[in-house]
């Protein structure tokens, strides 16, 4: 499982930062929903396959403001189709189980050399970002997949099972408090079942201090609103927590959308804790 991690001393300045998603559908592209029926296996393999949807997204948006700058794309195919979504499900083991972080960066790395063909992109692991990090990577214009654990906290203990991996699209936080915008591969589905394309939304965020269940130390309360929970199994909000160093649920995937001089850069971020990236919450 993944997530970005926000160490107790970036939580006070103000920080914002945004990228514009609408250039994928600005230039004919679509935002790819896990839940589509173009995408391989059975439902509960679509509704686990947030992993594979939000990078194809990610890379959308780096392909996308390339023909916004007039930049050749960095990509000999089209990453904004199902079949990449496929392809990436297949290079990094996508199952029922959902994605983990090691064979999604693996994966990630032989759809680039074998299946897309991505000379001007690079690739590589990076750990436990800040949130001014962040702000960086989205003010370059890189695709960041936000990788968020699902939990509660009781006091100071975080209890967690499970997770979501999306495109953070912007932050606007002060004093560790605020937004962030992300481009949901999940969707805004009415019924049990990830929807056939993703969308756009705001979550709440604010710090918390967590001293058991996870690293001590402050992280971020990320809330989806509660429309976003039609299922019966989940609860009237959702939340996650994103921070921490070394908490394992941190991955973020970058992608510089402008060659420096002739290479783009892709950074997936992961701390392993065991848990795979899905979309669905146990009851």
């Amino acid at each position: 499982m993944t997530l970005a991690t926000c160490g107790a001393g970036h939580l006070l300045a103000a920080i914002t930062a945004s990228e514009d998603y609408s250039l994928i559908p600005n230039y004919g592209g679509t935002y790819l929903g896990q839940g589509n029926a173009a995408v391989n296996g059975s439902q509960a393999v679509l509704n686990n396959s947030c992993v594979p949807t939000s990078v194809a997204n990610g890379l959308s948006y780096m392909q996308a403001y390339a023909y916004s700058t007039d930049t050749p794309s960095p990509f000999t195919s089209n990453p904004n189709q199902y079949a990449a979504v496929n392809a990436l499900q297949t290079a990094m083991g996508t199952t029922a189980s959902g994605t983990y972080p090691g064979p999604a960066l693996t994966g990630l790395q032989s759809y680039f050399s074998t299946v897309n063909l991505a000379p001007s992109v690079l690739s590589w692991q990076d750990v436990n970002p800040s949130a001014q990090t962040m702000a960086d990577y989205l003010n370059s214009h890189d695709g960041v997949q936000l990788g968020i654990l699902w939990g509660s906290v009781t006091g100071t203990t975080f209890t967690g099972g499970g997770g979501h991996f999306v495109s953070l699209t912007g932050l606007d936080l002060a004093g560790g408090s605020g937004t962030i915008d992300i481009l949901d591969p999940w969707g805004n589905p009415l019924g049990n079942n990830a929807d056939t394309s993703g969308a756009a939304k705001s979550l709440l965020v604010s710090s918390v201090n967590i001293t058991a269940g996870l690293p001590a130390g402050s992280y971020f309360k990320v809330t989806f609103p509660a429309t976003d929970f039609s299922d019966p199994v989940y609860p009237a909000e959702g939340t996650a927590y994103a921070g921490g160093a070394q908490t394992g649920i941190i991955a973020i995937d970058m992608v510089q959308a402008i060659p420096e001089p002739t290479a783009a850069s892709f950074v997936l971020i992961a701390v392993t804790l065991g848990s795979g990236l899905r979309r669905r919450r146990r009851a």
